[in-house]
């Protein structure tokens, strides 16, 4: 008799006073889901600190190259070459000493509430891809330009990686490459390359 008699808890009971079956998942069962999510949080959070810390090492690297190695001021006062990699790089050294700072001692971080990494084949592919945008990128703007070698990075974000397919948002992002043209080459009077097809 005792066999044929169902144990049920409140958790059982809806609020309708009729009894519901609820599965039950064994202990054994959540442990290994458990233990991959501690995994990919720990992992998560050691990739972001380490991060910070290579981005501001090498900010700094390239600071002390941009200051030793080119003038920050051209000779009538205006912004010199080093004028825009010493701005580049005093924020790569912000970022990424706040981005260590974040994930040592947020308060998301430390409970465990902070988006993780994933691992799944299909992310890994978009940020490959948003690598391999770049990589395009850097190898086509001394050829192509700065104007041009910007819309193709922009169309490879908008196209492949993000699929993006709102109107004002590709159009904001179109514009942007020109926006950076016009705000360091004309107003700045920063030399951007301009593609040596075109020279």
């Amino acid at each position: 008799m005792d066999q044929d008699i169902d144990r049920r808890t409140d958790v059982d009971v809806a609020r309708n006073g009729k009894v519901e079956h609820v599965p039950t998942v064994d202990a054994a069962e959540r442990e290994p889901a458990n233990g991959d999510q501690n995994r990919d949080i720990r992992l998560t959070r050691r990739v972001h600190v380490i991060l910070g810390l290579v981005i501001a090492v090498l900010g700094a690297w390239l600071l002390l190259k941009s200051r030793t190695e080119l003038a920050f001021r051209g000779p009538n006062g205006e912004p010199g070459p080093g004028y825009l990699p010493v701005l580049l790089t005093l924020c790569l050294i912000t970022l990424g000493l706040a981005l260590t700072a974040v994930w040592l001692w947020g308060p998301k971080a430390r409970s465990g509430e902070a988006p993780t990494l994933s691992l799944q084949p299909g992310r890994m592919g978009r940020a490959l891809l948003a690598w391999l945008a770049l990589v395009v990128c850097a190898v086509l703007i001394e050829p192509l330009g700065f104007l041009l070698a910007g819309e193709v990075l922009v169309l490879l974000v908008i196209v492949v990686i993000e699929r993006i397919r709102s109107i004002p948002v590709i159009i904001t992002l179109l514009l942007l490459p020109p926006a950076m043209y016009f705000l360091f080459d004309t107003l700045l009077e920063v030399q951007l390359p301009g593609g040596t097809l075109w020279y």
